[in-house]
């Protein structure tokens, strides 16, 4: 009776998952609605500067979330949840500070929010949930209907008067249903699985180029309606509303620069220039505009101001540069992307209407084609070709050809939104110049300094020598004993002073680079930082003293954040020459989130390389690792005699 048993409950089971499958599907299919709108609402929070769209985004993981869940339970197949870990709460420190990289918080809701905000951005998981509630109403939502909708349709042809249609369809709908749930559980774990080597994932830059493919098509029409607007504004009031449209304008094409880089990997650097001062007033409140030889006078500063953007807009290459770059667009789309987006376009197209004619057909519905007519009635030369093969096949040509002219669409963007020669030499020059300008103000700070430390500190202590000496003299033939005791007391006062010459002079320059070269600098530093620190080294001769002294105190200011901040157990640091650089790199195991913000320690070290032609480039994602690198062009001359080595392992 046991096994009979066992066999009726089996047996019910499974004439219960047959007889559940359209409700189940009907209940699949609502998630699959709820795919754009939530898009939308999270597109609409993300852009229009809503204070929180990192809430609306991790809210909206609870659709993906269900799927996963019912996949599972309806479908027999477990996806795990695929997300980051969430950051931990911030901390206060000893001082009642929360810190969130160079920034401090007396709440803990900012640094809290923004740790939050960095999570959702960078797990690759949202990006997944993201086209997974784009593309699941077109794959997911056929796939959840199609039991309800042959049993739906089979009832309906039943109550039409045509039975054994109706009752074969309705049949086939409950005999599908559970295989269409499994086949939908599979569809859900290709985006809402952990990301794997599978070959969703190899097609998918493929398959996204393809797509942004097609967006690039419809963004050429915002283009050209821009240009319509600034064409306007030129010949109907002569550039006079021209410079109203501008910053509109330099928006969008700022957006779509960052997006060709993002998209193929072309960065197109910025080429505006900085927008004009604020005018100042003469003696008399009026405000001057100069053109050339020419000059105009203005009674208020809005006029000025106005006066000052219009001449800043016709100047800028850049601004006519982006308007033939706007007016351009919308005909090297139609020649270069618009034979890929069709193709792409047009195989969904076909492949979904195929999908349902065949739907409709199987149910007993009328229709004014069949599935072999479709592709004859769209494209004539293709007549005897199956319909879903032609259109695939067309989809997988525009998907494949995709990144190809992605790439060569933004190379020829490039031409007109990239910075000319000349506008790239300006810039450097300027760039240059202020380098020089921000490392003469430190020099002269630093002199400054010096000058203030000798003055309160060395010069006093030896002023107090020879005072002592002075008075030691006096006594030495009446007080032998109290002379003595002076002259004891000087030379006590010239050690302090000598050891605070030295501490001077290691702050200016320290002995060791002057003696035995940066290797053996940076080997003495890494003895002294307060956690363990690896030094490797592969430099074959010696930078100018100046080059080597920044990256020196560049290394040094590294290693104090990173013991104070940083949280680290570990440091390495790489000193190299290669390719004409040297180059200095810092890693350390802390828990990350370090930025360079201006007036800290990272910004001066930035500022500091600057006079050098030199780069500072962190990275320091939440949970670490960092890794800084300090970089400045030079050559070498002969090598000092190498020493032995610090803390850690050398490679020389």
């Amino acid at each position: 009776m046991g096994r009979s048993w066992g066999v009726d409950v089996g047996t019910g089971s499974r004439v219960l998952a047959f007889a559940a499958a359209p409700v189940r599907g009907l209940a699949l299919a609502v998630p699959a609605m709820l795919g754009p709108p939530l898009l939308v609402v999270l597109f609409v929070t993300g852009h229009m500067g809503l204070p929180s769209p990192a809430f609306f985004v991790e809210h909206a993981r609870r659709l993906p979330a269900l799927a996963r869940w019912l996949a599972g339970r309806w479908g027999g197949v477990e996806i795990p949840a695929p997300y980051r870990p969430a950051p931990e709460p911030p901390k206060r420190d000893a001082e009642g500070w929360h810190r969130d990289g160079d920034d401090l918080y007396r709440s803990a809701f900012v640094p809290a929010y923004l740790a939050r905000l960095r999570w959702i951005a960078g797990d690759p998981a949202t990006t997944r949930d993201l086209w997974w509630m784009a593309l699941n109403p077109v794959i997911g939502g056929p796939l959840a209907l199609l039991s309800p909708g042959l049993l739906g349709g089979g009832l309906a042809l039943a109550w039409l008067q045509r039975p054994a249609t109706g009752g074969a369809a309705a049949l086939l709908g409950i005999a599908v249903g559970p295989a269409s749930l499994r086949w939908h559980a599979r569809w859900s774990g290709v985006l809402l699985a952990p990301a794997r080597a599978n070959p969703a994932t190899v097609l998918a830059p493929r398959v996204s180029a393809g797509l942004r493919v097609c967006v690039s098509v419809g963004l050429a029409f915002v283009a050209a309606a821009l240009a319509t607007v600034q064409l306007l504004a030129i010949l109907v009031t002569l550039t006079r509303l021209w410079p109203d449209t501008v910053p509109a304008v330099r928006r969008f094409v700022s957006w779509r620069r960052a997006q060709m880089g993002a998209w193929t990997g072309a960065r197109i650097a910025e080429p505006y220039r900085g927008e004009p001062p604020a005018p100042v007033p003469d003696h008399n409140g009026s405000y001057r505009t100069a053109w050339g030889d020419f000059g105009t006078v203005h009674r208020t500063r809005e006029s000025a101001a106005r006066a000052r953007r219009w001449q800043w807009t016709v100047r800028d290459p850049a601004s006519w540069r982006d308007l033939a770059w706007l007016a351009l667009e919308l005909p090297v789309a139609a020649v270069l992307l618009a034979g890929p987006a069709a193709l792409i376009a047009g195989g969904a197209v076909v492949c979904w209407l195929w999908v349902w004619i065949s739907l409709l057909l199987l149910a007993g519905a009328r229709v004014p084609w069949s599935p072999d007519d479709l592709l004859p009635a769209l494209v004539p030369a293709l007549a005897g070709v199956p319909a879903p093969v032609a259109a695939v096949a067309a989809a997988a040509l525009g998907f494949a050809v995709g990144p190809v002219v992605l790439r060569g669409h933004a190379a020829l963007s490039r031409l007109l939104l990239g910075p000319t020669k000349a506008a790239v030499m300006t810039r450097r020059i300027g760039e240059l110049a202020t380098s020089r300008t921000r490392l003469s103000d430190a020099q002269a700070a630093e002199l400054r300094r010096i000058e203030r430390d000798l003055h309160d500190g060395a010069q006093t202590r030896w002023i107090a020598v020879g005072m002592t000496l002075a008075a030691a003299e006096d006594l030495i033939t009446r007080d032998p004993q109290a002379a003595g005791d002076l002259v004891a007391k000087a030379k006590d006062l010239s050690v302090s002073a000598l050891a605070e010459l030295r501490e001077l002079i290691r702050g200016i320059h320290p002995p060791v680079l002057a003696d035995r070269g940066l290797a053996d600098a940076v080997r003495t530093l890494a003895l002294d930082a307060p956690l363990e620190a690896e030094v490797r080294v592969a430099v074959g001769g010696q930078a100018a003293a100046p080059i080597e002294t920044a990256l020196y105190f560049g290394v040094s200011e590294l290693l104090a954040n990173i013991a104070k901040h940083a949280q680290a157990r570990k440091v390495l640091v790489d000193l190299r020459h290669t390719d004409g650089v040297l180059k200095a790199t810092v890693t350390d195991d802390g828990r990350g989130g370090a930025t360079a913000r201006p007036g800290g320690g990272l910004h001066g070290i930035r500022r500091r390389l600057e006079g050098f032609d030199g780069v500072l480039t962190l990275v320091s994602p939440p949970g670490g690792p960092t890794i800084a690198t300090l970089e400045i062009p030079c050559a070498l001359s002969s090598p000092r005699t190498p020493s032995s080595s610090g803390k850690g392992s050398s490679t020389c």
